[in-house]
């Protein structure tokens, strides 16, 4: 997505009233006497930092969920490891599954199979390669390239016990069908890490915009944010993009936590949502995250102590597959 343009966001007055709104905000979210910084929770190493799954990475420096070794691993220990009785000797795929790292995570965890798919071809081959570099079983693992929707709907119900869709939710022009999908395949759980409705106020073209349109209200409000973001990413492209000025564009859908908890109600799946206060750093909202200067000297997880992302453990209620049309 384009960078935030300095002109727009540096005026005075936008920046006192992003002061006071995140004062506001870190109050009702309980942060505000947080100390300023904390000593972070050391993560259980699951990718080593010679592991080709990090030399080989391409997302590395990214300000947003970079995938270094500390981040990375902090990831694998939150969202699996902490989560490991949904992971060990069970079928789990993976949706988004770049070249598999949270795949081989969940082997490294005693998962008996796991699936990953991906729309981009040149990812999968480079999971592939690193799968047999590795020398894991390939009666383990299987890595495709395919569309999420259509490779769901060709599923049977409960055809995997764990679904994982860490970072792919924002990218579907209809997020609630691929939600629909998911607890038709799970048989049990579905781990989502997705960007919420927050995060269209930080990152874009239009976020200076965005930001002066919503507030903290808003943000509590069961609504859906799409925002325009370029198809073209380093070393994938979006499935989905259209024509505009000569130029492709796509789209990215961004709940609120109101509205994806509506859905996951709706679908008759309990919901627990995945804490990361043991990797925080200091107290921090969405406004916190709005300048360049302020993304550089931000830690990983001020996206999540923020609620800018959001993590969610879903559970199929018995018999909730049958609401599916």
């Amino acid at each position: 997505m384009g960078n935030l343009n300095p002109s727009l966001i540096i005026l005075k007055p936008f920046k006192t009233g992003a002061l006071q709104a995140s004062r506001l905000a870190l109050k009702e979210r309980g942060l505000k006497n947080l100390p300023l910084r904390t000593a972070m929770k050391k993560a259980p190493i699951i990718i080593a930092e010679d592991s080709p799954f990090l030399t080989t990475e391409t997302r590395q420096t990214r300000w947003a969920i970079p995938y270094n070794f500390e981040c990375l691993n902090a990831r694998i220990d939150n969202l699996l490891t902490r989560n490991q009785n949904c992971i060990k000797g069970k079928r789990v795929l993976d949706i988004g599954s770049h070249m598999g790292t949270f795949m081989y995570s969940a082997l490294i965890l005693g998962a008996e199979y796991v699936q990953g798919i991906d729309t981009e071809e040149k990812t999968i081959e480079r999971g592939q390669e690193l799968f047999q570099q590795l020398k894991v079983a390939e009666s383990r693992y299987n890595l495709q390239v395919d569309d999420a929707f259509r490779y769901l709907e060709n599923l049977e119900e409960g055809s995997f016990d764990t679904v994982l869709c860490l970072g792919t939710l924002y990218y579907m022009v209809e997020p609630y069908r691929l939600l629909k999908l998911m607890q038709k395949v799970a048989k049990e759980t579905v781990l989502i890490d997705t960007f919420t409705a927050a995060y269209a106020a930080i990152q874009g073209k239009e976020a200076p915009d965005v930001y002066r349109a919503i507030n903290e209200e808003s943000l509590k409000l069961p609504m859906l944010l799409t925002a325009l973001t370029q198809p073209g990413k380093k070393d994938y492209r979006l499935p989905h993009s259209f024509p505009h000025r000569d130029k492709d564009l796509s789209l990215i859908t961004l709940p609120t936590d109101a509205l994806l908890k509506i859905w996951f109600q709706s679908l008759e799946m309990s919901c627990t949502e995945i804490n990361w206060k043991e990797y925080q750093t200091r107290p921090c909202t969405y406004h916190d995250l709005l300048t360049p200067d302020q993304k550089k000297s931000s830690h990983w997880a001020d996206v999540y102590t923020s609620g800018v992302r959001a993590s969610y453990l879903l559970r199929a209620a018995p018999g909730s597959r049958d609401i599916l049309p």
